[in-house]
């Protein structure tokens, strides 16, 4: 008897794991949306000046880990490098800047899953003190890895970390102008 239990539970897992494997998708993209009272400027540069991102950002509090910048800060191929206990974890680098209008970033990280993760912010003047700011997140997971960040809520998580970053993006760029 439960024996028949135990080999029914595991074949209810396992077919339920390979449900999940060709059913959930392997690419994760959106598009959030803030304005800032701020000029386009001040943002631009807020998101492109690594250390001006880390002062915003909600990823090194949230993740208990230190940053550093690793080439040259504002440029393309400046790296917010990302510590815990002194040793590197991850980063993200500068990709694309457009002055003004974009700034691209790749990222990674020692992660369980693989994992192709770029994200762009767009910058869109409103008026001379006030500017619209679209983070587009596009990250495409390897499968079979990619059922593991929808089990354990990491997409979900990452998703309301990015709405953290806008909302301390607009308050330092609206406290610091």
């Amino acid at each position: 008897m439960v024996t028949t239990i135990l080999i029914a539970t595991g074949t209810a897992l396992l077919l339920t794991f390979f449900i999940l494997l060709f059913k959930l998708p392997t690419k994760v993209q959106y598009i959030e949306e803030i304005q800032i009272e701020a000029p386009v400027k001040k943002v631009y540069d807020a998101i492109r000046f690594q250390e001006q991102l880390m002062k915003w950002s909600a990823w090194p509090s949230e993740t208990n880990s230190q940053c550093a910048v690793k080439n040259v800060d504002g440029q393309i191929g400046a790296q917010t490098v990302y510590l815990q206990k002194g040793k590197p974890f991850g980063y993200q680098e500068v990709t694309d800047l457009v002055e003004n209008e974009k700034i691209s970033f790749y990222l990674t990280s020692k992660a369980p899953f693989e994992q192709d993760t770029r994200m762009h912010f767009y910058l869109r003047e409103i008026n001379e003190n006030r500017a619209n700011v679209a983070l587009y997140f596009d990250n495409t997971l390897k499968r079979p890895s990619h059922v593991f960040p929808y089990i354990f809520g990491i997409i979900a998580w990452t998703h309301k970390m990015h709405l953290k970053d806008l909302a301390g993006l607009k308050k330092f760029a609206s406290e610091n102008e």
